[in-house]
This record gives structure tokens, C-alpha cells and sequence, in this order.
């Protein structure tokens, strides 16, 4: 792709020097890694003090994004899609400076990672990817679980974590006066992005809320379509890269899909869980299959014996780790229900998978099948909207000859 930002990566290992904030920091097994403005920094030494908001200045060798592929995989491309633009193995560093926000932002998510293992134990990891974007400390088998029985869109964070997390805001405040409260929950939303991580996902729903607020203080009644269009194309213009990002792929697709689609499988089935699950399914079946080479013919049964059961997960979660340093002991038997809750959703999803058809799985398809299958949607789309407009032009020469005749 070539775009008038250009591409900023070196095509040899060089030494670098990147001065920058520390945005977060992953412990894995054998490195600490540390996003430092837009780049990706590794201590192999793993003795290193650093924090998140720490201002850093870091000397080490360049690896090449364009080199980073692994099997069918571009790891280097991924990256670019994330934002970052250098990655390097650290030599040694120099703190030089505190950002307030970022150590605000690392202090927070410090605290709901350390509490819910603290509270949670086993099932910690679970709530943290659902809280804060930590799916990388989740079992592999459980992601295989979660990937088969078409539910992995609960671990991560997208428009279901962010309306659960406005409406308990929405409760909190309700004896504010609404534009107070207002500003607190954007205000909330806008440092949610920070400590979820910033996925494309996250950004989206956030936004989304934010044009739902706006257009709620304002009288006006918001277009779902419009508004992601809108978000989209500011993302894409602001990183091109994101468009070969699958959690942007499949968050937009998914809510154009809802957006779309619900209203309209609404009118036949009248079970909503049923019908989000379907219209949203329409739109990236056809991304996931030829992503993940599989796709769970069971979804829709883990989705509507699972998902009604996670906004009382998230609600019991962020209210134990409220109320943990003032009333310990409470906090403590909140948990122990949460776990159960979890427990179950586990035990469903395992009993799911454990169904020999309960997953399909492909061989590599041809990219020609995404685009005949978008073709065939588009114009089905274009059918149904002339469709539409006919109906409404005949309703209102309808009417005006009506009025005629009296």
C-alpha cells in the first residue's frame, strides 16, 4: 500500500534510539514487551524497572517490520495496523520523565489485574480480558473453546462491554443533572480506550457511544450507518495499515451487519438475542472462515445459553472491585457468586464443543470467495433498498390522491 504518509520502516537491523511514554507493558515468559509511543520494545534481561507512564529514552537493535511474517501470518503488517512503526530488542534505557495520564491509565489496570487474581484466582484471566483487553493470559485450549462454539466476540471488548459499562455509569448518575453526567461518562469512555488496550474494536464502540450521547443531548436522532462510516473512514485515514487489522474488519462488519440487518430479522423471528446473533453473522461468516479456516454451526445455542449471563459477570466484577478496599468481605462473596456464573458459562461451553458437529472446518479458501460473497450481499442490499423506496413512493402518491378525492 502506498500511501502520501509514506512508510517509515527500516529494511536492515540497525541500532536505534526511541525516546517515548510507556503506554503499557505485557509480562510474558521469557521478555517484558513495553509500547513506547509507536514502537515495540523488548527486555529480554526482564530486570528492568519500568513502568507504565514512564518516559523512557531506549537504545537497541531495529527488527524489520517488513521481515516479520510467520507461515501465512504478517506479523510486521499487523503491527503497522496497530500504529507501530519500529520494534527492537532494548540494550539499555534511561527514565527521563513521568506522564501523568499514562501512569493513571497503568495504576488502573494494575489494580483490576492484581484484585480480580486476588479474588478470582483461576478465573481472573477470564474478567481481565473481558475488563482491560488481557487475552493473552488466557489459556490456549480456552481460546480454542471459545474460537469453536463462536463466542470469542465476549473476550473481546467491543460494543457489548461498552454499553454495559455506560449503562451501569447511566445508573450511578442518574440523580446527576444529565449534561454532568454526560461529561463524566465521555470522559470515562475516552480513558476506557487507554486501559482496554485501544483495539480498533474498543475505539469504535467508544465513538459510537460518544455519537449516541451527542446526538441524544441534542434532540437528534443518530444514523447508525452514517455514524460508522464516519468512524471508519477518520480511522483508515488516520492509519491505513488498519484495514488488513481483523478486529477492524470484523467490528465494522459486525455492527454494519446488526445495524442493518436486525431490524429487518426482527420482524420474522421476534427473539432478539436470536436475531443480533443472526444479522450479525451475515456480514463476517465469510472473514472468519477465511481467517480461521472454521466456522461453529453452533453459535447461535452458546450465544443465547451464554451471553445474557455476561453483563451480570461484568456488573459483579467492576462492583467486587469497587467496594473491595472498603468492604473486603463483600467483595469476597460477590466473587464467589461471579465464579460460579463463570463456572457455568465454562461448563456450557465446553459440553458445546464437545459435539462432534459442532465445528466445520475448511481447507484454504480462494479470495474470490469473499469477493463474490460481498457482491451477492451488495446486491441484495441494493435490491431491498429500491424495494423499500418503491413502497414508500407508492404510499405517498397513495395518500395524496386520497386527499384528492375528499
Amino acid at each position: 500500500m502506498y500511501t502520501n504518509k509514506g512508510i517509515k520502516d527500516c529494511f536492515k537491523e540497525e541500532n536505534i534510539n526511541i525516546t517515548g511514554v510507556v503506554m503499557y507493558k505485557k509480562e510474558k515468559d521469557r521478555y517484558n514487551q513495553y509500547r513506547v509511543g509507536k514502537s515495540i520494545v523488548n527486555d529480554y534481561s526482564k530486570n528492568s524497572n519500568i513502568k507504565t507512564g514512564d518516559i523512557i529514552k531506549v537504545v537497541g537493535k531495529n527488527k524489520p517490520l517488513s521481515n516479520m511474517k510467520f507461515e501465512d501470518f504478517y506479523y510486521g503488517r499487523y503491527l503497522k495496523s496497530t500504529g507501530i512503526e519500529n520494534y527492537c530488542n532494548m540494550y539499555k534505557y534511561k527514565k527521563i520523565g513521568i506522564n501523568k495520564k499514562y501512569e493513571l491509565i497503568g495504576n488502573i489496570r494494575r489494580y483490576i489485574r492484581e484484585t480480580n487474581r486476588y479474588l478470582y484466582k483461576d478465573k481472573s484471566d477470564f474478567l481481565n480480558s473481558m475488563l482491560i483487553g488481557e487475552k493473552e493470559l488466557i489459556k490456549d485450549e480456552d481460546k480454542r473453546m471459545f474460537s469453536r462454539t463462536g463466542i470469542s466476540h465476549i473476550i473481546a471488548i467491543s460494543g457489548l462491554h461498552v454499553s454495559i459499562l455506560c449503562a451501569f455509569i447511566g445508573f450511578l448518575g442518574r440523580r446527576i443533572n444529565i449534561t454532568f453526567n454526560m461529561i463524566i461518562l465521555n470522559l470515562v469512555l475516552y480513558l476506557y480506550i487507554y486501559i482496554a488496550g485501544g483495539s480498533p474494536s474498543i475505539i469504535r464502540a467508544v465513538l459510537s457511544s460518544v455519537f449516541s450521547n451527542i446526538a441524544f443531548f441534542i434532540d437528534r436522532r443518530k444514523d447508525g450507518v452514517t455514524t460508522l462510516m464516519i468512524i471508519a473512514s477518520a480511522m483508515i485515514i488516520y492509519n491505513p495499515f488498519i484495514l488488513y487489522n481483523i478486529s477492524f474488519q470484523l467490528s465494522f462488519l459486525a455492527t454494519f451487519s446488526i445495524v442493518y440487518f436486525y431490524p429487518i430479522i426482527n420482524k420474522k423471528i421476534k427473539l432478539s438475542i436470536v436475531s443480533i446473533t443472526i444479522a450479525a453473522n451475515i456480514m463476517t461468516m465469510p472473514i472468519i472462515i477465511y481467517n480461521f479456516k472454521g466456522i461453529s454451526l453452533l453459535s447461535l445455542i452458546s450465544n443465547i445459553m451464554v451471553v445474557p449471563f455476561i453483563s451480570l459477570v461484568i456488573y459483579l466484577d467492576i462492583i467486587s472491585l469497587v467496594i473491595f478496599n472498603l468492604f473486603p468481605f463483600i467483595s469476597v462473596l460477590i466473587s464467589l457468586f461471579n465464579s460460579s456464573i463463570i463456572s457455568y458459562i465454562h461448563f456450557i461451553l465446553e459440553k458445546i464443543d464437545e459435539i462432534w458437529f459442532s465445528y466445520i472446518r475448511f481447507t484454504q479458501l480462494d479470495f474470490s470467495f469473499l469477493i463474490i460473497y460481498y457482491i451477492i450481499i451488495s446486491l441484495g442490499i441494493i435490491y431491498y433498498e429500491i424495494k423499500v423506496v418503491e413502497e414508500q413512493r407508492n404510499e405517498l402518491q397513495g395518500y395524496y390522491r386520497g386527499n384528492e378525492r375528499k
